[in-house]
């Protein structure tokens, strides 16, 4: 469902001219999101939205809007948080296929 999501957001986007739901649609994308963060997502977005312009008519003169930034106060101490599934099937294999 979550690439269905993530397909239906894009067409969406794609009719309606609205940057934001590329925004979302990118966001939603479980590989995009697993290594950058909402702000580095919204800086890609609107570089490859500036950087095709030309191809994407309907987004003309329309931009994504500014959001603040969250951050960690840096005292704040991090926890340890377990694997997932996957991941710890991912480095089992790598284990196994160093032996």
């Amino acid at each position: 469902m979550s690439n269905v999501l993530v397909h239906g957001l894009t067409v969406e986007a794609s009719f309606s001219g609205d940057p934001e739901l590329v925004m979302q649609a990118v966001a939603m994308d479980p590989l995009t999101s697993a290594v950058l963060t909402l702000k580095e997502i919204r800086e890609m977005v609107a570089e490859m939205l500036a950087a095709e312009r030309k191809y994407l008519p309907q987004f003309a003169g329309r931009k994504l809007r500014s959001v603040p930034a969250i951050t960690v106060p840096p005292d704040v101490q991090r926890q340890e948080v377990p694997l997932g599934p996957a991941l710890a099937i991912a480095n089992r294999f790598g284990t196994l296929a160093k032996a």
